[in-house]
């Protein structure tokens, strides 16, 4: 979850994103931005989860980004999860 805009330019298609929503700066993947992954099964997915890193307020008008890779759980900011595929803000 970041930034307040799923739009970019040619390098970046959602370059105003911005980075990851971390309120409290803490590494990857222990801020409160990095959500469960995300399976994909015949072209379908859902997500569901439960979570104390933050309350609905404080991330509406933020971004979701979903990257086309797994996370690695280690490497910063994103856990190499490689080009962003798509975005949607939270209403």
């Amino acid at each position: 979850m970041s930034g307040t805009s799923c739009t970019g330019n040619a390098e970046d298609e959602f370059a105003n994103a911005l980075t990851h929503y971390n309120p409290n700066h803490c590494p990857h993947p222990s801020h409160a931005g990095d959500l469960p992954p995300l399976f994909e099964n015949n072209g379908y997915t859902y997500m569901s989860f439960l979570t104390n890193q933050f309350r609905v307020r404080d991330i509406l008008g933020k971004v979701v980004i979903i990257h086309d890779s797994p996370d690695d759980f280690t490497s910063q900011p994103s856990g190499n999860s490689g080009k962003k595929i798509a975005c949607g803000k939270i209403r």
